[in-house]
């Protein structure tokens, strides 16, 4: 809080210094013998009186701060520059002894005069943690240092952002690596409120460490709240990511240079950092659907990554928000699925197995050739014949983070049946696949339930395992919603998750006349954002049942309230 403003006003001392006056004297007879002389008193002009006035500058700092000068003695109309700095967790907020709010203050020394600058604690938010490792012991633990910087949306996506990594792709404890962590997050609009236990101001985005501990740091720009940027929420993904590696690679933690001089750390920036970055753009992907490699990498690539790509294994290779690595990334899954690997497989191998084998600078190759049974001279020489066009490698918009860390095909099995079979499972993404899984429950036909519109409603905050707030279309879909999230089956799940639910329903945004050229994929990936889904002609499609019906959403509640309604064609 900015304390009271005062003025010490100093009585002024002024200080004269005068010149003293050479006094003259008056006529002098001189006589010698006989003879006389004249010597007529002198005209010599009196010395001319300066005066300099001077005034006191007195500046100080109050606490969480300092001051580039405590000020001094000054001839009057002299100009002094004064510069504020705020400590960690401080920010500056105004004079004592003037009206300016800058912290850089030019003053015209004319009276003697006093300043203080004034400083004041950053408040500071830190939220409870709500991560699902605290219901699972062998999990790394999550500490939250939220600042109130943060907007509430953020804060609260952020939960659950955490929460789904850990679901889906659960960092574990080990040996040698600590067992909680905690993360900081602001908004670089206030100065940065967290000193490392270095004493170091944090910033950027980083999991950092010191040898004995490891933090995240979640430095958010302003302008990514202001322009709507999926990387406020895909750096959560990417630097999770990170934390997965090192739950699997203890190299992964050893104290590095990121030039490979260290032999049992890892240092393979490609590897490292095009698998986070391309980890976050598929999360981003799949939860929100926007295209992140198209908004936040495609258009780094760079023609060198094709020609020379072993330059990309060091860190200090400039490589734009990682568009390079991702890239090589990409190519590797399209050079996988060449000798064998699904996609899921290929991601797979890439995100999760490599790291298992514990790759260091000293034996990453052979790792490499290990894990994608092609060697890395291979690799490299086949970039030769891709384009720098990363839309072209993109992976499929169908693909999921479960499905690619629970894969468990070998590669001998993977086929071109297995991997429809696969994608069927999740969701269906083009006609004739959709046909083949509508017969497949057997040889009639789909049911279409045209019948007269039916009202459903669940109001906010009711609960969603009583009969009277669920929709039970059939004995195997009773479709609902919890307190926040997006609806789920709870005939067949206990809660929503984003990439799966309602399990056993695809949809489609259409109409039921126009089936058969009707994409279906779940829920998610079909409307986009849930609260944007109201007024949406969709079909939704029973797997199970084999029924198809219309459905149109007429509410949907935000702020964590639940509520929901639509109207759905009958029988």
């Amino acid at each position: 809080m900015r304390g009271f403003k005062f003025l010490l006003i100093i009585s002024s001392s002024l200080l004269f210094i005068t010149c003293s006056k050479d006094d003259g004297y008056g006529p002098r007879e001189d006589y010698s013998g006989s003879s006389n002389s004249y010597n007529p008193p002198s005209t010599a002009s009196p010395a001319t009186t300066t005066t300099v006035t001077q005034y006191s500058l007195t500046v100080t700092a109050g606490a969480g701060g300092s001051v580039s000068t405590s000020g001094g003695t000054y001839d009057d109309g002299t100009s002094v520059s004064i510069i504020a700095t705020p400590n960690d967790g401080y920010e500056f907020s105004g004079w004592n002894g003037s009206d300016s709010s800058s912290t850089t203050i030019t003053i015209t020394i004319n009276s003697n005069t006093t300043l203080e600058a004034l400083f004041s604690q950053v408040e500071t938010t830190e939220t409870t943690s709500t991560d699902t490792s605290i219901f699972n012991a062998d999990l790394i633990d999550f500490n939250y240092y939220l600042h109130s910087s943060l907007p509430d949306e953020w804060i609260t996506e952020f939960n659950t952002i955490m929460n789904n990594l850990e679901s889906t792709i659960p960092a574990y404890k080990r040996s040698g690596f600590p067992e909680s962590m905690n993360i900081y997050a602001w908004n670089n609009s206030v100065p940065s409120p967290y000193t490392d236990p270095n004493g170091n101001s944090m910033q950027g985005a980083s999991i950092s460490g010191n040898g004995t501990d490891f933090w995240m740091v979640l430095e958010i720009p302003d302008d990514e709240f202001t322009n709507n940027s999926s990387h406020r929420y895909s750096v959560i993904a990417h630097e999770y990511f990170h934390v997965y590696q090192h739950s699997m690679s203890p190299a992964f933690s050893v104290g590095s240079d990121g030039e490979f001089n260290n032999p049992n750390a890892m240092d393979v920036k490609w590897l490292i950092e095009g698998s986070a970055a391309a980890f976050e753009s598929l999360y981003i992907q799949e939860n929100y659907g926007i295209n992140y490699f198209e908004e936040g990498q495609a258009w780094g690539v760079e023609a060198d990554v094709l020609s020379d790509p072993a330059s990309y294994e060091f860190y200090s290779k400039q490589d734009n928000n990682y568009a390079n690595s991702v890239f090589m990334v990409l190519a590797l899954v399209k050079e996988l699925e060449n000798v064998g690997f699904s996609p899921e497989k290929a991601f797979q191998s890439i995100f999760k197995v490599f790291w298992e084998q514990d790759p260091k600078n000293s034996d990453w190759k052979t790792k490499f050739e290990e894990t994608f049974t092609i060697d890395i001279d291979t690799f490299y020489s086949s970039l030769a014949s891709y384009s720098t066009d990363m839309s072209l490698i993109y992976p499929s918009s169908t693909i999921t983070v479960q499905n690619i860390i629970n894969d468990t095909s070998a590669i001998s099995e993977v086929s071109t049946e297995t991997t429809s079979t696969e994608t069927t499972s999740t969701e269906t993404t083009s006609t004739e696949t959709t046909s083949t899984e509508t017969t497949s429950s057997g040889t009639s036909s789909p049911s279409i339930w045209s019948g007269p519109m039916i009202q459903f409603s669940k109001e906010d905050g009711s609960d969603s395992s009583q009969e009277s707030n669920q929709d039970r279309i059939t004995s195997n879909v009773w479709i609902t919603r919890g307190n926040g999230g997006q609806i789920f089956n709870i005939a067949k799940e206990n809660s929503a998750n984003k990439t799966n639910s309602p399990v056993g329903t695809l949809w489609a945004k259409g109409s039921i006349d126009n089936i058969d050229n009707l994409t279906f994929e779940p829920f998610r990936q079909a409307v986009g954002q849930p609260k944007a889904v109201v007024g949406l002609d969709l079909v939704l499609y029973l797997v199970d049942d084999d029924i198809y019906l219309s459905v149109k959403f007429t509410s949907w509640s935000q702020g964590q309230k639940g509520g929901f309604a639509y109207e759905r064609s009958s029988e």
